[in-house]
């Protein structure tokens, strides 16, 4: 049986990026990996389908030949609950039946949770549900704030453990920098004592899931009206221009790195922003810039973008962005920065002597 790996936790902390980091180790060490999520979130829209990203992502960076239908088997739309008013275990059948396919011939597989890790306990196809089916011992990455990721942590033990689920240990995530020594210090042993492993305790890289100006212009099938070279350029959050020139001009001075959304006929704005060197203009409503601002964003190429929607509408596709690694000529850079984590701040010895400790129980109840 192919020895698995779940790597669980709350919204936005890491999960696919441990996935991309673990993925490169392992592969590196010469074990055949694959990659699985059981349930995902449809956010994207391909071929008429809604697919997960996180799961896109997977297949088009790691060149996964499985189908991305087996890959990622549910998907889960808005309105997920609508799915499972018929028969849950024939659901619970087509997961079996992919991680079946995905897990041929494979040494390891990486399996991803749901956004939420009790996505689905109505329904009885919850996180600790497939690390009992799958025998997958649980990697739970979860935000290393500030004292209370202790409490979450646990938490999240005993729901996977009360429920027949095996937790392997816990990632403290996108740590503060002035955090780091208590979590090191006085957090990691307090977790330890309870039970709990402490696989790793990684430092916040906010470049890690901050979008570039690039995917930003994908998600927002956005014309680039200049700073075409400047694509690559990482954008650390938005700032709306709905207030006076003199308002964003003392806003902007402190929101370095983001970009500035505003319509395309506000000229006075847009010269303000330009003037502060935002990540990128994106201006709204279809409305082209004047001659005088596109040449002075061309002058300083800064990236200008131009969106038919309205600002409500980008500013809900942008917050879906935010936080995900998304598959993109500019991601190169984020997936060798998931790596060198991995092997900067995971301690992989944990996981590896699980995988051999199943391979010589496996080998002794053949004998």
């Amino acid at each position: 049986m192919t020895y698995s790996v779940f790597v669980a936790g709350t919204s936005f902390s890491g999960k696919t990026a441990l996935c991309l980091g673990l993925y490169g180790k392992l592969q590196e060490m010469g074990l055949r990996v694959g990659y699985f999520k059981p349930v995902g979130q449809g956010l994207k829209m391909i071929e008429g389908k809604l697919r997960d990203p996180d799961a896109v992502l997977m297949k088009e960076v790691m060149g996964l030949h499985e189908s991305i239908d087996d890959i990622s088997p549910i998907v889960l739309g808005k309105r997920y609950l609508d799915q499972f008013t018929d028969d849950v275990e024939k659901s619970a059948d087509r997961i079996n039946e992919s991680f079946k396919r995905v897990s041929r011939d494979k040494d390891v597989v990486l399996m991803e949770s749901a956004p939420l890790p009790e996505a689905l306990i109505c329904c009885g196809l919850d996180l600790p549900r497939f690390s009992r089916e799958f025998n997958a011992g649980v990697v739970f990455s979860v935000k290393g704030d500030d004292d209370t990721v202790a409490e979450r942590a646990m938490l999240y033990k005993l729901f996977v453990e009360q429920r027949g689920g095996k937790m392997l240990g816990v990632v403290l995530n996108f740590v503060p920098i002035q955090q780091l020594e208590r979590m090191r210090g006085v957090v990691s042993n307090v977790l330890e004592r309870c039970g709990l492993s402490v696989i790793g305790i990684v430092p916040d890289h906010k470049e890690l899931t901050m979008p570039t100006v690039y995917e930003i212009v994908d998600a927002l099938d956005a014309e680039v009206l200049a700073g075409k070279d400047q694509l690559d350029t990482p954008v650390d959050d938005y700032l709306i221009g709905a207030m006076t020139p003199e308002s964003a001009l003392s806003w902007l001075r402190r929101s370095v790195g983001r970009a500035f959304i505003t319509g395309g006929d506000r000229t006075d704005m847009i010269l303000t922003a330009l003037e502060t060197k935002p990540s990128a203009i994106i201006l709204t409503g279809g409305i082209y810039p004047s001659a005088v601002a596109l040449s002075n964003a061309k002058e300083r190429s800064i990236p200008m973008l131009l969106v038919t929607g309205d600002t409500y509408t980008i500013v809900t596709k942008l917050e879906m962005l935010s936080g995900r690694i998304v598959p993109s000529p500019t991601s190169t850079r984020k997936i060798q920065l998931a790596r060198r984590i991995i092997g900067d701040y995971i301690d992989l010895k944990k996981i590896l002597d699980d995988y051999v400790s199943q391979k010589q129980d496996r080998s002794k109840s053949r004998k």
